[in-house]
């Protein structure tokens, strides 16, 4: 998660109080193959990781007021720490009306990525089999991690500008009602570091919760196609 940076602990030790919970058994979180908890990220990209670990900030009423999955190099860690403080101290704010806190805060996501975006999407890119099995999926349903243009064949958000997409959809959403599951669902929910190694281990446990956590996604999606549209969506649809 990057932490072991000085300016990034300094800033959390005066600002934040801590805490830790381990969602090894959460719904959301994916399986890895041949990693431990121990093993250290070298290289990687902001958000990368995104099913395994999660860093909130939330309000004393348990409200977030934001989430960053996955790992993130110090530089852009600091710069979303202080968005965070900066959504705290909106959604604190007893003069203002949940109304008008609702309307600035997608103000204050624009205004953070226009001074921070474009660096924290250069470190913010796919890796290569999460790329791949999101284009995949991206030709049979529908994925907000696209970007379609024309007949152009569709390209990938960066994971940066993606967090930041399905943070503008989930304002000072309570904890409960946040929806980690479809929070962090972007590439692959199963990594496997021995991939084409003949000494790789076989780790038939961890592919079939992945296997049976699809049979579940498409289950879902099956009984939703079913039902049809909500009242809500047939309301929209007739206006």
């Amino acid at each position: 998660m990057t932490l072991p940076n000085e300016e990034v602990m300094e800033l959390l030790d005066e600002r934040f109080v801590l805490g830790a919970r381990n969602i090894e058994r959460e719904s959301h979180v994916g399986t890895s193959h041949g990693y431990s908890p121990s093993d250290t990220a070298v290289g990687t990209t902001n958000g990368a990781g995104g099913r395994n670990v999660q860093i909130l900030v939330l309000a004393a009423d348990r409200t977030v007021v934001h989430a960053l999955p996955g790992f993130w190099h110090a530089e852009d860690l600091l710069a979303e720490l202080r968005l965070a403080l900066d959504l705290h101290k909106l959604w604190r704010d007893d003069e203002v009306s949940r109304e008008q806190k609702l309307a600035m805060f997608p103000l204050l996501h624009r205004s953070h990525l226009r001074r921070h975006g474009a660096a924290a999407e250069r470190r913010g890119g796919w890796q290569g089999f999460d790329q791949a099995h999101e284009l995949m999926r991206a030709q049979n349903e529908t994925r907000d991690t696209v970007i379609r243009e024309g007949d152009a064949p569709p390209r990938l958000k960066s994971i940066p500008q993606l967090v930041h997409d399905r943070l503008l959809a989930r304002p000072f959403k309570k904890l409960a009602d946040f929806g980690m599951e479809s929070f962090v669902d972007y590439g692959r929910p199963f990594y496997d570091n021995n991939a084409g190694l003949d000494e790789g281990k076989n780790f038939p446990r961890a592919e079939q919760a992945n296997q049976k956590r699809e049979r579940d996604q498409e289950k879902a999606a099956r009984a939703a196609a079913k039902q049809g549209p909500t009242s809500g969506e047939a309301k929209a649809k007739a206006f």
